[in-house]
This record gives C-alpha cells, structure tokens and sequence, in this order.
C-alpha cells in the first residue's frame, strides 16, 4: 500500500505556502484512487483504463473486441467482477498485436463471457 510519507518528504523542500496545500492534496488523492465498476465500455474512476466485456469465440480461433480509445492499447488486465454470480476469467492469448480499433485474441474456452481492464 502506498503512503504518503515518501510524497511529504519530496515536499519539505517547497515554500511553506505551496506545500501545505500539495499536502492535503496528495494525502487526499493517494488513499483513494480506485478503479471503479466493472461497467462495459466505461473509463476506471481514477486511470487512462477502459473496462471491456465480450464472449469468446464460439471456436478456438482468433476474435476481436473494437475498444474504441482512438490509439493502440498496450495491456490488458482480467478483471472478475464480484457482483455478477457466474463471473469468471477465461484463458486469453494474444493473436496479434493491438491496433487503435481492435484488441486480437484466442482461447481454449468457447462462449465464455470474460471482463478486461485496458489501457
């Protein structure tokens, strides 16, 4: 868990006035960063993240999940969210690199039904 003593020790070196306020700011903001609901197609509360929610493929082949962040996405995070009884996380593998409309995969589950946090 991330403390805020390492971030008040780099302040002590500010003028007073500036770093009273970064204080409260940062002993404010670390503690509570979170990443939100696992909602289809919604941005983390707090990060550059997108949570994703697809069905693999009816085969073992390769399938796609349009993500839409107009840039090419650079990690995928399993996410399994704990108020959907039956949730699960699915073995993925990535087929090709991502691009900025699409995410590549496969599986060794058929229609499985999964959840990814991307950023």
């Amino acid at each position: 868990m991330a403390t805020t003593g390492y971030i008040d020790a780099l302040l002590q070196s500010l003028p007073a006035e500036g770093r009273s306020v970064l204080t409260q700011v940062f002993r404010y903001l670390v503690p509570n960063l979170r990443f939100g609901p696992a909602t289809n197609q919604t941005k983390s509360e707090n990060f550059q993240a997108y949570f994703f929610s697809g069905t693999t493929a009816a085969s073992t082949g390769e399938f796609s999940i349009q993500h839409g962040m107009s840039r090419a996405p650079y990690l995928a995070v399993p996410v399994l969210p704990l108020d959907v009884v039956g949730a699960r996380t699915v073995p993925l593998e990535v087929t090709r690199a991502a691009d900025s409309q699409r995410i590549y995969l496969k599986s060794t589950s058929t229609s499985a039904a999964f959840t990814l946090l991307v950023e």
